[in-house]
């Protein structure tokens, strides 16, 4: 990689940079160290886990996340999120996945709350529901979320 080198303060700078990211000295007349991009010929068998720069140019490895020449952050795309993903197993066994699961217990569990907030309101009184009876409908709520719906 190529570097400009600042006459003002003898920082290394990118071989693109206009000027100097310490001083601020114009790299018009900056001399450059190293194999300038126009220069460089890669000869071998091409790395498929390698990317490219997209500042200076350079060949990066698998994985990284910023240029260890320039810094700068490389930008991947998107195979889709982990968890909201538009594709679902292929398996027919009528399970959900952890996130949908979650979410419908959850959304059942806000509801029976809700339905219990107006039974209690309509009829004046407090509802108490010990531990030992709240726990095991809270595991049923989500068990039964784990069912897909049948369409």
């Amino acid at each position: 990689m190529a570097v400009k080198i600042c006459t003002n303060c003898g920082e290394s700078n990118a071989e693109g940079s206009l000027i100097c990211v310490i001083c601020g000295t114009s790299l018009k007349d900056a001399r450059v160290e190293g194999t300038p991009n126009a220069d460089k010929v890669y000869s071998g068998k091409p790395n498929l886990n390698s990317t490219v720069c997209q500042h200076c140019n350079e060949r990066l490895a698998h994985g990284t996340s910023t240029c260890k020449y320039c810094g700068t952050v490389v930008s991947r795309k998107s195979h889709g999120s982990r968890y909201y993903s538009d594709h679902h197993s292929s398996s027919n066994d009528g399970e959900s996945t952890a996130m949908e699961t979650f979410g419908r217990g959850c959304l059942w569990l806000i509801l029976g709350s809700v339905g219990m907030l107006i039974l209690a309101f309509i009829t004046q009184s407090s509802i108490t529901i010990p531990w030992f009876i709240l726990i095991p409908i809270v595991i049923f709520v989500f068990w039964l979320a784990s069912k897909k719906s049948r369409k």
